[in-house]
Parts: C-alpha cells; structure tokens; sequence
C-alpha cells in the first residue's frame, strides 16, 4: 500500500470564471502525469454531483501518476464519471476509454473531452449513457480496466453497481475504486464491503487528510462462476436486501 505519510492529494493549480455558460461557471486546472487538464465545472447546477470534480477522482489521477501507469492498447471503461477528469487523463495515458454516465450529464463530458484531448487521440475515446444495472447488456465484458470514483453513495445503487460490474468484467480485468470514505459513511464501507464478497480487494494507497482509499480489485471467480443464472432468478438482489438487515 502507499505510504500514508508522502501521499498529498492531487490540488486545483487554478481556475477560471466562465460568463454565459449554461453548463460550466468555471474551469478547474489540475497538472498530473505531465499534462494539464482544464475541467469545467458547475458546482451549483441541478445535476449536482456529476457537475464537479471530487477527491475520490483527484486520488484515482494521483495514483496513475506516482504509480507511473501506462494505458496505451488497454480497452477502459469508467462508470459515473462525472466530469470525466478521470477517464480524460486515462486517454492521455494511451487508453482505449468508454466514459459512462447518465444521459443528461455526456455533454458536458464530450465538451471536456473536446477541451482537453488532441484530435489524434479522440477516435479511441467514446461518451456513452450507462444507467448502472439496466443498460449492461449493450456493453461487453472484455475490459482490461474498470475505473470508479466517489459513486457509492446511495444504498439502493449498490447492487446496481456490483451488477454492473459483474458484467464488465472478466478474470483479468483491473477495477480501481476509489472512494471518499467520509461520504454517505455507512453506505461506502457497506459497498465496499458488498463488493469484495465478490472481488478480491487489496487496498492500493490511501489519503489520509481526505479520508479517500483506492482499492485495486479482481473477480474472484470462484464466489461468481453461478451468478448469471442466480440474476435471472432474482436470487442475487434478494440475497443483497436481506444484507441490509
């Protein structure tokens, strides 16, 4: 795991006011892996927590840097990706990226992207709806890489979201989860939990300052070789609800 005590989490270097912008009242500077990304936000838009960068997402960026990772001919996809500041870098990095979030938030994600990613790398960067647990199946399970940031937040999202990621993935496939554990405190760690009764969870590097964990994770295949057909029998999201009591 890192070392807690040299871990600094990735800072705004900057910002800028937009005028007359009905997505973005700012644009947020952020320097990592040797690049810098201009993310416009809004932290006062409806749409709330998809409208703004969060810790979690700093950590992922700040993790990919001091590990020095290397993305170049990896199939990536991230799940609510917000403002899409991880997913960009990941590009950056050479990676093939799908970025997912709910429908209302992709313009503003290609916007982003648009702003910081050269022509050249744009044909390997797709936006795309994903509404955890319900549009799975119009995505494959070939990923190399699956990245969340800050999405463990309600307690009904949880099995959406373990679903989804069952799906994703396949036995070499490498989840990073990063969360702020602060955030929604029982729902996060009931998550995190949750997921590793079906993933093999290795805490990867921690912020202390900021309360965030990055988790690198891989299928465990033996707790999931029977789950397709337990879905279809509604086994898997009974077994989940009566978790909760």
């Amino acid at each position: 795991m890192c070392e807690t005590k040299m871990m600094k989490l990735m800072e705004r270097s900057s910002f800028l006011y937009i005028h007359g912008d009905n997505d973005f009242k700012m644009r947020e500077y952020y320097n990592t892996c040797g690049f810098k990304l201009g993310i416009g936000v809004n932290p006062f838009s409806r749409l709330g927590f998809g409208a703004a960068v969060w810790e979690a997402a700093r950590g992922l960026c700040q993790y990919f840097e001091k590990e020095e990772l290397i993305f170049s001919n990896k199939k990536v996809i991230e799940l609510g990706a917000g403002t899409g500041i991880v997913s960009i870098l990941v590009a950056l990095l050479g990676g093939d990226v799908t970025i997912t979030d709910k429908p209302e938030l992709l313009n503003r994600i290609k916007r982003n992207v648009s702003f910081n990613i050269p022509s050249s790398f744009k044909p390997q960067v797709k936006v795309r709806a994903l509404r955890w647990g319900l549009d799975i199946n119009q995505f494959p399970s070939d990923y190399d890489y699956i990245l969340c940031s800050d999405i463990l937040y309600l307690h009904g999202s949880i099995p959406l979201i373990l679903e989804t990621l069952l799906h994703l993935s396949n036995r070499n496939t490498i989840v990073y989860f990063a969360s702020t554990m602060f955030y929604g405190q029982e729902v996060t760690r009931k998550g995190h939990v949750t997921l590793s009764q079906y993933f093999k969870t290795e805490l990867v590097c921690r912020y202390d300052a900021e309360d965030v964990n990055v988790y690198r994770m891989l299928l465990n295949t033996a707790n999931t070789a029977h789950l397709p057909n337990l879905y279809r029998r509604g086994w898997f999201h009974m077994r989940l609800d009566h978790s909760k009591d």
